[in-house]
């Protein structure tokens, strides 16, 4: 039997209460890293500054603020460490981005001009300046990761619980890179392994990842940290459904969306979806074909249960009161 599918909820407040904590976090250490890289070379700045912009140009924070209702919801108080921990992810998930957007050939991030694609507007004509673009691009997402990992190691744990959340934090690292290679390397997924594949992609860094870390930072008891997995996996499935619901034409890669449109297709129709990511012509084609397929539609109904299966896996969990209802609305949020 299903799952009863929850109302959704708008404007999710435990993310905003979280967002300007984290940007003021982030900004100040981004500034004090310029300082230092320019002691060591004023070119080196750039590098910081184009992170700075990335983190200006906007963004949910959705992992910042599931490490820290993570953390919450382990019995920890509230404080600046774990601001600062929940920062790091911010980061980490700005190294993802940016080189996302060079091995997708993405233009844009955020309502602004992606990494390779300033980078590249700066270093004069094409072909080489496409190149020097994307290369430098891979350097400042490099940089990201490095400073991900300074943040949290100075976040001001104690060395124990640091060493806890740092081989979470590892194992995640991991499970993004063998989602990334999934998704590159199976295009034509079923709807299961689409899900099982979004599981290591997503929700290994999305949800499940953050808040393990944070839940170990607190000293989380297994069974809390059992619960909070049992919400998280689904709510990871959930987020990157409702990634695919939002693009305008069907991405590469195995997507759920483009999984469900291939069900019953024709040999001409699965050509067109293979084309779509990167033929305009065919992107329009195929989001007649991902409509007359019902694929849009199911995988709305495919959201709703994930996020019910998440929010009914807060139900009985062991955490605290205040950190069940947020993690809740975050999920209740996600509905389009």
């Amino acid at each position: 039997m299903a799952a009863v599918r929850p109302e959704p909820v708008r404007e999710p407040g435990p993310i905003a209460q979280v967002r300007a904590r984290v940007d003021a976090v982030l900004v100040g250490f981004l500034g004090e890293v310029r300082a230092e890289l320019a002691g060591a070379d004023p070119r080196a700045t750039v590098l910081v500054d184009e992170l700075l912009r990335l983190v200006r140009a906007g963004g949910k924070r959705i992992r910042p603020a599931l490490c820290y209702w993570g953390y919450r919801a382990a019995g920890g108080a509230d404080g600046e460490a774990i601001v600062r921990a929940a920062a790091a992810l911010e980061l980490l998930h700005t190294f993802a981005l940016i080189h996302d957007d060079v091995m997708d050939r993405t233009p844009t991030r955020r309502g602004v001009a992606a990494t390779h694609i300033r980078f590249a507007r700066d270093h004069g004509p094409p072909p080489e300046a496409e190149r020097l673009g994307s290369s430098l691009a891979i350097v400042a997402g490099d940089l990201a990761m490095v400073l991900a990992d300074r943040l949290l190691d100075d976040s001001g744990f104690p060395p124990a619980a640091l060493l806890e959340a740092r081989r979470r934090y590892h194992r995640m690292r991991a499970e993004m890179a063998v989602g990334q290679l999934l998704d590159l390397t199976t295009p034509a997924a079923g709807p299961e392994e689409a899900l099982r594949i979004s599981t290591l992609k997503t929700a290994a860094y999305t949800t499940w990842g953050p808040l393990a870390v944070g839940a170990v930072l607190a000293g989380a008891s297994a069974g809390a940290l059992a619960a909070l997995e049992r919400f998280a996996l689904p709510l990871g499935q959930a987020f990157q459904v409702r990634d695919d619901l939002e693009e305008e034409a069907p991405e590469a890669g195995a997507t759920v969306l483009l999984a469900l449109a291939r069900e019953g297709a024709s040999e001409e129709e699965l050509a067109v979806l293979d084309r779509a990511a990167s033929d305009p012509e065919a992107a329009a084609r195929a989001r007649g074909i991902v409509e007359a397929r019902g694929a849009r539609a199911r995988a709305r109904a495919l959201l709703e249960d994930l996020v019910a299966e998440a929010v009914s896996a807060l139900g009985d969990a062991a955490i605290d009161p205040e950190a069940r209802e947020a993690l809740g609305r975050i999920a209740l949020a996600l509905p389009p």
